[in-house]
């Protein structure tokens, strides 16, 4: 695929989609019928989307999160929709060129680039990315070497296997051991969401 035709496809057409088309459920969380199979899945994981506006309030809270928890969170960009896959792109654009914890102040800009910044002129969007980017030494996506774009698309796929897989239709939600979902609207606070992930680390698999 090459990504600057598919950037420059999409950039005006971007919209900002709702979190979830689902009404609310009561269960704190759901039982996959099969275990996620992707390799390497964090005992945790947030799948998110940056079009999300309830998954950039969520990250203030993952610190607070993870402490009562005990646990590292991993992150997996949902794919459920064009939107969410180009954001996505996006997103993973910028984390297959970081290693180990993000710069700070990335995430936040990647999400505001999509919730604020983003607009129907392609050419303004590729400047506002590409400004985006460099800031943090980054290549921009539009500057991408073959190599690099391998990095984003196979990160993208590992994205797409966990969205289908643990069968998201709204975000944020978390994944546990690979096999159950948490709904976060049925929580109340961050520390009774770390509850319910202690209960769920703590399951006989």
């Amino acid at each position: 695929m090459n990504l600057k035709r598919f950037f420059f496809s999409l950039l005006a057409a971007l919209a900002l989609t709702a979190c979830s088309d689902e009404a609310p459920q009561n269960d704190k969380y759901r039982t996959l019928k099969a275990p996620v199979t992707v390799e390497n899945l964090p005992v945790v994981t947030e799948v998110f989307s940056l079009s999300c506006g309830h998954c950039r309030s969520m990250e203030a809270a993952i610190p607070a999160i993870e402490a009562s928890a005990g646990v590292k969170i991993g992150k997996a960009h949902v794919t459920f929709n064009e939107s969410a896959t180009f954001a996505a792109m996006i997103y993973y654009s910028a984390m297959s060129q970081v290693e180990g914890t993000p710069p700070r102040g990335l995430t936040e800009d990647l999400f505001k680039f999509v919730q604020e910044e983003q607009s129907e002129d392609a050419e303004k969007n590729k400047a506002i990315l590409s400004t985006l980017f460099s800031k943090y030494n980054l290549v921009s996506p539009f500057d991408m070497t073959e190599a690099q774009q391998e990095a984003l698309f196979a990160d993208l796929e590992r994205a797409d296997h966990i969205t289908v897989e643990s069968e998201i239709t709204s975000v944020p939600t978390f994944v546990v051991n690979g096999k159950y979902v948490v709904n976060t609207s049925a929580h109340q606070s961050a520390e009774e969401l770390a509850d319910t992930l202690k209960m769920l680390m703590a399951k006989k698999q």
